[in-house]
């Protein structure tokens, strides 16, 4: 059984896309080590996070997460057990507002930070799995 972690979080004003893709190498490093799989949302200044692996890794992980200073208003949205990876060969899946198709967003109802008064953790999970699983914007 593995564990899965779904967070938001709001950039920092010092946040860049440069900024986002360090954090996407050192990710891929760390994340080998400790067998955490996932993907990455960077969208108008927010974080949408999922993390997976065995329920140590993903804490020991996302227990790092939570100290980073690039980002604050950090809301766990979903925290579940799960017999399936949604990301099983993705060390960190990235993308960013311009590979994801407009359609997703209008599908999804998509709001900036995707309140938690709006949007609950499964909903964000179904959003999640469209910007990564459907055909990408060329």
């Amino acid at each position: 059984m593995y564990q899965r972690i779904l967070y938001t979080s709001r950039a920092t004003d010092q946040v860049s896309i440069r900024s986002v893709y360090d954090i996407i190498r050192t990710a891929h490093n760390r994340n080998s080590e400790f067998g955490v799989t996932g993907g990455l949302l960077f969208l108008d200044g927010y974080f949408i996070q999922m993390l997976e692996g065995t329920p140590y890794a993903v804490q020991t992980r996302f227990s790092r997460i939570v100290r980073d200073p690039r980002h604050d208003q950090l809301t766990i949205r979903l925290n579940e057990k799960t017999p399936e990876l949604m990301f099983p060969s993705d060390w960190m899946a990235l993308r960013s507002k311009p590979e994801i198709a407009v359609d997703v967003f209008i599908e999804h109802r998509y709001q900036p930070g995707l309140p938690s008064d709006q949007f609950s953790g499964e909903e964000i999970k179904a959003f999640m799995a469209s910007c990564f699983f459907e055909p990408a914007v060329v």
